[in-house]
This record gives C-alpha cells, structure tokens and sequence, in this order.
C-alpha cells in the first residue's frame, strides 16, 4: 500500500450530527428549514459553501457569496464549540490511523470539512500528529464527487515523503457515494464504512459495518500485491 487517505466527517469522527445542527442553525437564522433526512439523503458530502447553496436553492432562495461567507462564519463558529465539547472518534478510526502511522503508512485527509475544524478534531482525538496532508474544503475549486481532492491528498503526500504515490496502491476511506465515486476516480481503492449510508449505497471495494473490524494488513490487501 502506498498511502492511506480518509474523509474525515462520519468516517474518523461521529460529526455529521453536529455539522446538521450547524447548519439547521445557521439556515434557520435567514428562515430556511433543513430536515435531518434531507441533509443525509441529499447534501452530506457536500463542502459548507455547496451545502448552504445548494439547500438554499432547492428551497428557493438564491445566496450571494458575501451571504454564504457570513453563514460559513457563524456554522463553523457552532461547529467548533461543540467539537472542543464533545467530538469522539468513530470505533477504530484512531486505532487504523495510529496502526498505519506506526508502520509508516503515508497517512492524508481528504474532507469538505475546514481545516480548522479537521485539525481542531484530530487533536481533540489524537491523531493530528499521524497525518503528513490535509486536503480540505478551501484547498479545491470543485468538491466531491470530483476527484480534485483526492488527486491533491496524493501530490501532497508524494511531495512531504519524497515517494512516488501510484493511484492504483492508494486506498481511500469513505462514508458516502460522493467521496467513492471521487477517490474511484481519481484511480484509487475504496473501503466503505456503513456510518452514514446503508451498504447498498456504497459501492466501494470494500464496505463495512465498522472500522473496528478492519486491521491493516486488511488495508495493505485491498491495496493489492
């Protein structure tokens, strides 16, 4: 295996609850209602700024940049308190990232979340220290299902380690079709966590119920010989 990248939201920490309230918060603020099942059927995945954009436009109110930037300000702000409060790590999300940074793993984050959110987490549950990049949600033009992020996570990587990354050796970790079909395109593996989707929804290399029943020499398999 030649580096592991994980999403970060619903993958290594239980924080898509707390992004929802944020947001419910902040739409609610300019009378906007976000619903628990239609912020997970249809806008998880997405970065804040696409999120509050879309969700505006589908309930039909167009937001100007300046709009979206003061929402951001205020749902990060709610974010960051309750991550500093509350935030645990997913069952084995830390143990498969301390695991592969032991055994020298390049080890990245590819997430729509912001890095201050990401890095303010990782401390919080650490494992800040483990990773050698973070592509995050200001780092890209075009978010997941793209593959911009992940062909990102991998430059990084290759350049802090001084080794030459293939794609194809890479492994990806996901909770969502978004982030799948954007790490499949970028031409790397995919192991599927049932955290926020059900199975039939994922269509990865790998799915699994928990992170807690993967070990990395299950990892280094599905990278391939």
């Amino acid at each position: 295996m030649d580096a592991l990248i994980f999403d970060f939201d619903g993958v290594v920490v239980d924080s898509e609850p707390i992004h929802l309230a944020g947001f419910q918060r902040v739409l609610e603020s300019i009378g906007l209602n976000l619903t628990e099942e239609d912020y997970y059927a249809r806008y998880l995945g997405y970065d804040d700024h696409d999120c509050l954009l879309v969700a505006a436009r589908d309930a039909g109110r167009a937001l100007d940049e300046a709009q979206i930037a003061e929402l951001t300000r205020a749902k990060t702000a709610c974010v960051q308190q309750a991550f500093a409060e509350s935030i645990r790590p997913l069952p084995g999300a830390a143990e498969l990232i301390r695991a592969a940074a032991a055994e020298a793993v390049p080890l990245a984050v590819c997430s729509g979340a912001l890095r201050e959110e990401i890095e303010l987490a990782s401390r919080t549950i650490a494992v800040w220290a483990c990773f050698q990049a973070v592509v995050a949600a200001r780092d890209v033009r075009r978010g997941k299902p793209d593959p911009e992020g992940y062909a990102k996570a991998r430059e990084r990587l290759a350049a802090a380690t001084g080794r030459e990354l293939r794609p194809g050796r890479c492994v990806a970790v996901e909770d969502s079709p978004a982030g799948i079909e954007a790490a499949a395109a970028a031409g790397m593996k995919t192991l599927a966590v049932t955290n926020s989707y059900a199975r039939e929804h994922l269509a990865a290399d790998r799915v699994v119920a928990s992170l807690a029943t993967v070990t990395l020499a299950d990892v280094r398999r599905l990278a391939g010989p």
